[in-house]
């Protein structure tokens, strides 16, 4: 084979690596992706009253992920009291839903 044949193979040898190695770099990122949703949707959640706001909470967590500008005091009583006490939703899903039922606009 001649110089130049096997300059061209390895060329093409070299694009379909360098192909390859894109298209599993790229399916990676998807896959952190969908990773991370499944996660945020398997993650447990705290709506609770915090200083006179409404905030969200990771389970277990102290530090607000997020805090409302809506006061506590906006809302019915019922709805207050199970505020205080902490409303734990599994997934973000769930806390959009309660926060539009709440009607607490979500920046």
């Amino acid at each position: 084979m001649s110089l130049y044949g096997k300059l061209a193979g390895a060329l093409v040898s070299v694009a379909i690596v360098g192909c390859g190695a894109a298209y599993v770099i790229s399916a990676s990122d998807e896959v952190m992706a969908e990773v991370s949703e499944l996660s945020s949707e398997l993650s447990y959640y705290v709506i609770r009253e915090y200083n006179g706001d409404i905030a969200l909470f990771k389970d277990g967590s102290d530090e607000p992920v997020a805090i409302y500008d809506l006061p506590a005091e906006g809302i019915n009583a019922a709805d207050y009291e199970l505020l205080r006490e902490g409303i734990r939703l599994q997934g973000l899903s769930d806390v959009t839903r309660l926060l539009e039922d709440l009607d607490i606009e979500i920046p």
